[in-house]
Formats: C-alpha cells, structure tokens, sequence
C-alpha cells in the first residue's frame, strides 16, 4: 500500500501524529512525503517515528521556483493552507513510474482503523476517488461545471496514478491554474475538482469524516435551485451517522483544529491519543477542560443563532 502527504517545516509535528496513527493500524506501508524543502532534524524526525512503527518512508523534494508559481486564496479564513498541499498535483509525474496508485492524506487528519477497503476501490477509467462535501454543490458553479457532480473534499483521495499518467492530468492541472487562477479558493482542491468532476468516483463519508459531519444542521444541508432539490446526499449523510461516534478516518479540516485554543470538536482527542504514541511528541499537552468547555457553550450558542437566521432569511443555498 502507497500513502502520499505533503508538508513543510510548520506542519511536522501533525505529519507525524498522522502518519503514526496510519501505521498503528496498517501494515505493509510505504510512505512518500512531499515537500518544498524540509530540514534535516524534521527528516529525521518523519524518519525515526516511521521506523519505530515498522513503516517505510521517501521524502521528495520540489524546487522552490515550482511552488512559488500556485496562487494562495488572500481569505484570512484559509490562511492556514499550505503551498505545500499544491504539490498533490504533480504525484504523478514524481513517484516512481511503476507504482500505479496511491492515497494520499492531508496531515489534518487521524486514521484510525485498517484503509484496507479505501485501497481496494475499483478505480476502471476514473481518475481518484474522494468523498463529497455534503452540500457544496455551489463551488461547482463558480468553478464553471455542473452543480450535478457536487464538490468532493481532496484531503483524502485515492489516485489513480496510471490513467492520469496517460491522459496528462498534471499538465491539465498547470494549464487549469493559468486560465482559472481567479477562481481559486480552496486552491489544489479547486483545481482537483475543476479537471476531474467528471472523473471522480464518489465514495462514502467515512473514509473523510470532515468536520462538517460534526455540525448540527447535517441532516438539512443539500443543493437546491429556485425550489428545487439537485442533491439530497441521503447516502452521505447516512453513512456520516453510522461512524460518526467511530469513524475510520477523522479529518480536522475546520480552525480550530485540536493543537489550537479553543477547539470545539467533539472528537479532538483523538489526535492526542496518536500523539501520546510519538517519540517527539508524546507529551504535548490537550487545552485546558474549562477553557475548552467555554468554547463549546459559545460554539453551540451561535451554531444554533445561525441556523434560526437561515430559517428566517432562507440565504444558504447549501441548506435544503
């Protein structure tokens, strides 16, 4: 089995809660780790957590130069993206040409039982798999196709590194960024989106247990246009209720995330019972209950403001 992530020298330490809580429940894996330039002592931490759990590891480097041309969205929502998740899009031309899929993980991400069924999808004349985002239908519209195939979350994809070698998909996405680059905000999961709505097969949330799962108006999130239901995602959200309280893969795509002040999601622990599994950084310390308990009050309380506005105004079109 071939995993892929990308970070920098910021975002080691959750790279490796990651990519430990990965090996505790798989074996047989071998991990490729991009990035722009990584430090030698962060090398060797990937490297000495990896080993220690039996896994086996690659670090491949992209030129500077290269990185510097993606755009970055200017939203200070998102400037906690990286440039280095833009190098997903050049996986297939930097691994080895004899390695035909991968899956690749943002390191937001906890994996907590075997990925053996996400490795084993059946990927004929698709070009990934990925997990839809339960009621953004809407991006497709501002990324120019139909609202029809929805808008699917690239933080964990399963990529099918033969047929996108074969029909060029890295330069469809260079070639995407020049023409579109206005359009881009979610910045490489826009452009994963925009080249292959069309050749994504759409599998079940719990291979990516967003934090949008965790919201309390799921059940009423879809894409609909002037009274009109386009998508109801009723197998999603099934799906998302079954594992919720357990799910395979857990994703922190929201701020704050666990390591951060004032985390509300329910589940944050999760990245400290894989962190307590490190070497480097097995004794990071969870935030304090009480502040904790206070973000979750004024969470709730506006959540719920939110959700009454809307059903007053009605002005989220992701809500049916």
């Amino acid at each position: 089995m071939y995993i892929v992530c990308a970070t920098d020298n910021n975002f080691v330490q959750h790279c490796v809660i990651m990519l430990v809580s990965l090996l505790r429940n798989n074996k047989n894996v071998e991990i490729y780790v991009l990035s722009d330039g990584l430090s030698s002592q962060n090398i060797k931490i990937i490297e000495d957590e990896v080993y220690a759990q039996n896994g086996q590891v690659h670090f491949l480097s992209v030129p500077d130069e290269i990185a510097k041309t993606f755009p970055m969205s200017n939203l200070e929502r998102l400037n906690h993206i990286s440039r280095a998740t833009y190098l997903r899009l050049l996986i297939p031309e930097l691994l080895p040409q004899d390695i035909d899929q991968v899956i690749y993980f943002d390191c937001d991400i906890i994996i907590n039982s075997s990925i053996e069924e996400l490795w084993n999808y059946d990927l004929s004349n698709m070009a990934i798999a990925a997990v839809l985002q339960i009621g953004s239908g809407t991006e497709a519209e501002r990324l120019g196709y139909p609202i029809t195939y929805g808008y699917f979350n690239a933080g964990v994809t399963v990529v099918n590194l033969k047929y996108c070698r074969e029909h060029n998909v890295s330069n469809l996405f260079m070639d995407y960024i020049h023409k579109n680059g206005d359009k881009l905000l979610y910045n490489d999961q826009d452009v994963l989106n925009g080249v292959l709505y069309d050749k994504c097969l759409h599998i079940l949330p719990q291979w990516n247990m967003t934090s949008l799962i965790y919201t309390p108006d799921l059940k009423k999130r879809g894409d609909s246009r002037n009274g009109i239901i386009i998508n109801t995602y009723s197998a999603e959200k099934q799906n998302a209720i079954i594992y919720k309280k357990n799910p395979p893969v857990l994703h922190f795509v929201s701020r704050p995330k666990p390591w951060q002040k004032n985390c509300v999601h329910p589940l944050y622990q999760l990245y400290y019972k894989y962190a307590y599994k490190t070497i480097y950084f097995k004794n990071i310390k969870p935030q304090n209950p009480i502040i904790r308990t206070i973000a979750i009050i004024k969470h709730y309380i506006y959540t719920y403001a939110v959700c009454i506005k809307q059903r007053i105004y009605k002005t989220d079109l992701s809500r049916l």
